[in-house]
C-alpha cells in the first residue's frame, strides 16, 4: 500500500479516532476511558445539546420527522432531577427552535441533497492487521459531488485554521474512499447555539423596531405573530434573515488525498504502540481542567488518595452509544 511501515509481531487492534486521540493526549486518560471503560455520569451543557441536535438531525434525514424524536428526548429529559434540568435549561424548546430555523434556512438546498448514509458505522482493514472503525454523521450527494457530512454545533463559526487542524475527517474520507464511496470532500454543516434576539415593538405599537440585532427568521416571524402584525410588511426582512442567516453555515471543502493517507499511517503507528505495551503515565498541562473529565480522580490518585467513591459517584461503565455520544462528539 506504499505506507513504508515495517511489519511488526503482535496483536492487531480495532480502534477509533477517539481511542487514538486519548492515547496520544494522555495515557492516563486513555486508561480511564478505554481500559477502565468509564465515562461521566453527567454531560456538560454543550455536549448534551450537541448530542440532542445530532439525534434530531439523524431523525430529519431518515424519517423526515425530527419533532417526534424531540418529543421522545423531552420525555426522557423531564425524568431528570430538577437540578439537572435547571443546569441544562429548556433544551427541548431550545433545540426545537434551532431545528425550525434550520428547516426554514435549508428547505430549498435540502431538496437537492440525496442522503446515502446517515449515522452509519464503518470499519476498514489497515496494514498490520489493525481495523479502523468510525461513524459518520452522513454521506450526501448533490450536483457538485458526494460529501462526507459533518454536523457541528458551536457558539461561533470556526475559521479555516480550525479545519486545517482537524485530524478526524480526512481519515474518514480515506476510509470511505477505500470502501468504494467516491467522496469529493467534506460538507461542514454548522449550527450556532447562541440565542436569537427578539425584535422589539415600537412604542406606538404599529411596527417592529429597526434596531440592529442578531436574530433569525423564525424568531422574527414569531414576534410578528405575537404582536399581531402583517407578515407581508416584513417580507424583505424575513427573506434576508432566511438566506443570510447568522446561525447556520455550510462549507464544502476538498481534502488532499495525501492528508488522509498520512494520518492513517500515523494511526497505524499509534495502534502499534498501544498493542506493543506501554506504561500508564500522565501528561499534565493547563488544558487538563478544561478538556479532561478525569482530572479530579487523576490528581487524587497521584496524591495517594482513594478514588473508589469518587469514580462510583461521578462515572459509569460506558456503552457503545456512550462512546459515540461522548468520545467522538467531545469537541462539537
Amino acid at each position: 500500500m506504499g505506507y513504508g511501515l515495517h511489519r511488526r509481531i503482535g496483536q492487531a487492534m480495532k480502534f477509533s479516532n477517539s481511542k487514538l486521540k486519548a492515547f496520544q493526549r494522555c495515557k492516563k486518560q486513555y486508561d480511564y476511558k478505554f481500559v477502565q471503560n468509564l465515562v461521566p455520569r453527567h454531560s456538560s451543557l454543550p455536549l448534551k445539546r450537541g448530542s440532542w441536535l445530532h439525534e434530531l438531525l439523524e431523525a430529519k434525514y431518515t424519517t423526515g420527522d425530527w419533532r417526534a424524536k424531540n418529543d421522545e428526548l423531552a420525555e426522557e429529559f423531564n425524568k431528570l432531577f430538577e437540578e439537572e434540568r435547571d443546569a441544562f435549561g429548556d433544551l427541548p424548546n431550545i433545540c426545537a427552535h434551532i431545528m425550525r430555523s434550520y428547516d426554514y434556512r435549508w428547505a430549498e438546498e435540502d431538496k437537492s441533497l440525496t442522503w446515502i448514509e446517515v449515522e452509519t458505522e464503518f470499519s476498514v482493514e489497515l496494514p498490520h492487521g489493525h481495523t479502523m472503525v468510525f461513524k459518520v454523521d452522513g454521506v450526501a450527494q448533490d450536483e457538485w459531488g458526494m460529501w462526507l457530512v459533518e454536523h457541528k454545533s458551536h457558539k461561533a463559526f470556526p475559521d479555516g485554521e480550525y479545519r486545517l487542524g482537524d485530524v478526524q475527517t480526512p481519515k474518514y474520507v480515506w476510509g470511505l474512499q477505500k470502501l468504494g464511496y467516491p467522496i469529493t470532500g467534506i460538507l461542514w454543516n454548522y449550527l450556532l447555539t447562541i440565542e436569537p434576539k427578539k425584535p422589539k415593538l415600537l412604542k406606538d405599537g404599529t411596527r417592529l423596531s429597526n434596531a440592529k440585532i442578531r436574530t433569525d427568521a423564525i424568531t422574527y416571524l414569531e414576534a410578528i405573530r405575537e404582536y399581531d402584525l402583517d407578515p407581508g410588511d416584513y417580507k424583505d426582512v424575513i427573506i434576508r434573515l432566511r438566506d443570510h442567516a447568522d446561525f447556520f453555515r455550510r462549507e464544502r471543502v476538498s481534502t488532499p488525498a495525501i492528508v488522509g493517507k498520512q494520518l492513517v499511517r500515523e494511526s497505524i503507528l499509534v495502534a502499534d504502540e498501544i498493542e506493543g505495551g506501554y506504561e500508564v503515565t500522565r501528561s499534565f498541562d493547563r488544558s487538563c481542567g478544561m478538556f479532561c473529565s478525569y482530572v479530579q480522580p487523576c490528581i487524587t490518585e497521584l496524591q495517594g488518595g482513594d478514588t473508589s467513591g469518587m469514580l462510583k459517584a461521578n462515572f459509569q461503565e460506558a456503552t457503545k452509544d456512550d462512546y459515540y455520544a461522548y468520545a467522538e462528539k467531545e469537541t462539537s
